[in-house]
């Protein structure tokens, strides 16, 4: 009987090619770092009066990044494509980290899997504390990025194969309320933690131009406080504008224009400019 509803309480991962998905809700505020050496705590409070509070363990030396992250997209895809298949995925997905690590762009020796491992620690000993909204329901939510997980090792250190587990609020957005949206394959090239954030955030608001035909405004300021970044805000600005330069968001351009509370930037979807 316990091997059976072990069966039951765990989503084989879907070798091969899958649609990407993200959070819709975790995309337009800071659950993780942007900057590879990442802070022990952030906090955040967005226009709408949403607050997160995100905090590290001690163990992993600081929170999740958005590097870090790609772990957990991996996963919310392959959650989402086991729904639209017809199945009802649980929470505990079992994997092979080689898979993984392929889907996300990552190369697959032995100093990547450790990288790995650090990465799976840091989402486990993350914490956050979030008002944001799940089905037009307001309430404190207290879960860690990953509620827990599992490597199998043999007796030289190399993977053999793994789960991890969603928390339930990530977990539910997913398969009861549908709560996601797609992403381009393409973020994965994205090599600033800063223009991953500024894709997920055009995704997340600009949409794919039918809605929002002239795109979505922030103001530098908003996006100093989104972002979570610990840099002065003059420091900020210099490193936005510079990806402004960059322009090399996957499907959306940016340009900066003049506003009344000070410069801002316009997230809009490329094919309107063709």
């Amino acid at each position: 009987m316990s091997t059976q509803r072990e069966q039951l309480d765990l989503f084989v991962a879907i070798i091969g090619d899958i649609p990407l998905r993200d959070d819709r809700e975790m995309m337009s505020a800071p659950m993780v770092s942007l900057a590879k050496r990442s802070p022990m705590r952030l906090d955040w409070e967005g226009p709408s009066g949403q607050k997160v509070t995100i905090t590290a363990s001690e163990q992993t030396g600081g929170i999740a990044t958005i590097y870090d992250f790609d772990i957990l997209l991996w996963a919310i895809s392959q959650i989402n494509a086991g729904v639209e298949r017809g199945q009802k995925p649980a929470a505990t997905i079992m994997f092979r980290p080689y898979d993984l690590l392929k889907a996300v762009g990552r190369a697959t020796g032995g100093k990547n899997y450790q990288q790995f491992k650090a990465a799976i620690a840091r989402l486990q000993g993350t914490r956050i504390e979030t008002t944001i909204r799940r089905r037009d329901k307001e309430r404190m939510e207290v879960f860690n990025l990953l509620a827990d997980y599992t490597l199998d090792e043999d007796d030289h250190g190399r993977p053999l194969g793994a789960q991890m587990t969603l928390p339930r609020w990530i977990h539910r957005a997913v398969v009861e309320g549908r709560e996601v949206l797609a992403i381009s394959p393409l973020y994965f090239d994205l090599t600033s933690g800063l223009d991953r954030f500024l894709y997920r955030l055009a995704r997340r608001h600009a949409g794919n131009g039918l809605d929002n035909p002239d795109g979505w405004v922030f103001t530098f300021k908003d996006l100093h406080k989104r972002t979570g970044s610990p840099a002065p805000f003059g420091q900020f600005s210099r490193d936005l504008r510079m990806a402004i330069k960059r322009n090399a968001l996957p499907t959306y351009t940016m340009t900066e224009e003049k506003g009344a509370n000070g410069p801002m930037v316009r997230l809009e979807w490329r094919r309107l400019l063709l």
